[in-house]
């Protein structure tokens, strides 16, 4: 990639986005990008390795977007939903890995509800603390993961 390289999340051709996109890369490369930004598929939405090697014939870059959601969400009161978001990321650093992706970006937590035009509730200081904790605590349950992988969280 350039020093400054450019990208356009493939959103912008396709939702979802799947196999029979792949001739879009060349498309996207032509016209001067210099990555895509991938949601970090579901399982079985993808074949990593078929999408790394299309992306390598382009000469494509890649960064993923998260896809947090209510039952995966690190700022999570309920421990399980929080251990979720940890396991998600988890999926995401090894899905970034094998797709040749150095950059996962967000939402990696919170209340993933805003970015669909939905305002959180209001809450009270001493919870609105406790997410940002236990938001920290995730991140950190997994940075020496993505740093061993050679992977950003953003």
């Amino acid at each position: 990639m350039t020093a400054n390289p450019i990208g356009i999340i493939s959103m912008q051709f396709a939702r979802p986005f799947t196999a029979e996109h792949f001739p879009l890369f060349e498309t996207i490369k032509g016209l001067g990008y210099d990555f895509i930004e991938l949601l970090v598929p579901e399982s079985g939405e993808l074949d990593l390795g078929e999408t790394r090697a299309a992306l390598e014939a382009a000469g494509l870059g890649v960064v993923l977007a998260a896809r947090v959601n209510l039952d995966r969400n690190l700022s999570s009161d309920d421990p399980a939903r929080s251990q979720a978001g940890v396991d998600y990321l988890r999926t995401c650093i090894e899905t970034a890995a094998a797709l040749g992706a150095t950059i996962v970006g967000g939402p990696l937590y919170g209340s993933p509800l805003v970015f669909a035009g939905r305002a959180p509730k209001p809450v009270e200081e001493a919870e609105r603390l406790a997410r940002k904790d236990r938001c920290i605590a995730g991140l950190q349950a997994v940075a020496g993961e993505a740093a061993d992988a050679g992977i950003r969280l953003a």
